[in-house]
């Protein structure tokens, strides 16, 4: 088993993350838009990163930002976690 990747405050990251099955779940359109950048506005606020860049492509996303307090990985938890049921939600998916 690899080390964990280690959280250092202050450090500048590049995260991305690929929708599940690689399914085309971020078709742009002014409500996933709104959805993303609304969820990814709320969760820098809320964990203390300064983004720099981000980029939605139709499967997958990149984001560049300085992990200000040290809290990137509980910024991914929230950021993904809202954005999947918001998105869910307008796609009419769900789970069992």
């Amino acid at each position: 088993m690899s080390l964990p990747r280690p959280v250092i405050a202050g450090e500048t990251i590049m995260i991305t993350r690929r929708c599940t099955q690689r399914q085309f779940l971020l078709r742009p359109s002014a409500t996933v838009n709104g959805i993303i950048g609304y969820c990814l506005a709320v969760a820098a606020e809320r964990y203390g990163l300064r983004l720099h860049a981000f980029c939605a492509m139709s499967n997958h996303l990149h984001i560049v930002a300085t992990d200000v307090r040290g809290e990137a990985p509980e910024f991914c938890r929230w950021l993904f976690e809202f954005t999947a049921k918001c998105l869910n939600a307008h796609w009419g998916r769900w789970s069992e």
